[in-house]
């Protein structure tokens, strides 16, 4: 006997959302089969799910909407997936079903935000041998030649020197394919810049005087995670203060009874092109928030109005961080 599906099209919606929420694709078809011309059999989506999304081409749950529709690809619908399907019988009956399948996305669009910014203040301890501050990274190995003392024979002060903690959150889609490989971000190369300061002046902050303190991947949602560099500035370049020592790991002492010399020393001795990290459209965001909206700059430029080959930018927020092969 033969069996014949059939489907039609009842609606379709689009939920479109700004980051951090989600969009959504809604796609409803009515569902019936026959095993007589002209007449419906009693089915149900349960028993025959697999067999009615194969023989009437429905999505299945985890594939994107370019993985059941190929003539998307390369389109929006790479980055939609169907996470959501639902059957509800047609008017009490038991032999036509409505199917609802949505599909839905984390995915960040030009012009929209793809970095957030969180700053708070938080202090360092210093040892003051010398009542001076150091004027540029520059400074890093060189002798101190104020005769402002602060110390006591070779015994420093303290002071509480403020430092500003960045924190730069992007989102990362590990489904999406970048430079020939795919998958979670290559925490192997965060050796490359974690506790380096910046080459350059970057966001206003002198040269050397921000540290990439860290970097930290956290679930997000779906196939996202969330990628978070921490970063500090710090107005002495992160340097110390250090005294000349003597064979008994004692400062050396002047006439006077003060440590002497006392040099500018850098204990994190090496930088970073922060822009191998952030490019022109993430520090557009950093530095300017919601005005870079109105003017993004080049990474919008090509974007055509309902684009079908929309600008993706989830994961061009970190050039340095091929994922893991």
């Amino acid at each position: 006997m033969a069996i014949t599906w059939h489907k039609q099209l009842r609606s379709m919606r689009h939920d479109r959302a700004l980051p951090p929420n989600e969009q959504t694709v809604t796609f409803v078809y009515r569902c019936w089969v026959e095993a007589t011309a002209g007449e419906s059999t009693v089915w149900d989506p349960f028993t025959y799910a697999l067999n009615v999304e194969d023989d009437l081409d429905l999505p299945r749950a985890g594939q994107t909407v370019a993985d059941w529709d190929l003539t998307l690809s390369g389109t929006w619908a790479d980055y939609f997936r169907f996470r959501h399907v639902n059957w509800v019988s047609v008017d009490d009956g038991i032999s036509v079903f409505d199917g609802t399948f949505t599909a839905t996305s984390m995915e960040i669009f030009c012009p929209e935000p793809t970095i957030l910014r969180q700053d708070q203040t938080e202090r360092r301890r210093v040892e003051l041998y010398r009542n001076a501050n150091p004027t540029a990274a520059s400074d890093a190995g060189t002798a101190i030649s104020s005769t402002n003392y602060a110390d006591i024979e070779g015994k420093p002060r303290f002071r509480d020197i403020t430092q500003v903690k960045i924190e730069l959150q992007l989102r990362w889609n590990t489904s999406l394919v970048v430079a020939g490989s795919n998958g979670y971000p290559n925490m192997a190369n965060a050796p490359d810049f974690v506790d380096k300061r910046n080459a350059a002046v970057w966001l206003g902050f002198p040269i050397g005087s921000v540290k990439i303190d860290g970097v930290s991947v956290v679930i997000d949602k779906d196939e996202y995670v969330r990628l978070t560099y921490s970063l500090l500035f710090d107005p002495w370049f992160h340097m110390e203060q250090r005294p000349d020592l003597l064979e008994d790991q004692q400062p050396e002492l002047n006439a006077t009874g003060n440590a002497d010399p006392v040099n500018w020393y850098q204990p994190y001795p090496d930088t970073f092109d922060f822009t191998q990290l952030f490019g022109a459209y993430e520090n557009k965001w950093i530095q300017d928030g919601w005005q870079a909206w109105d003017s993004p700059g080049v990474a919008c430029s090509a974007e055509a109005a309902a684009a079908t080959t929309p600008t993706d930018t989830t994961k061009k927020t970190s050039p340095r961080y091929t994922p893991a092969p």
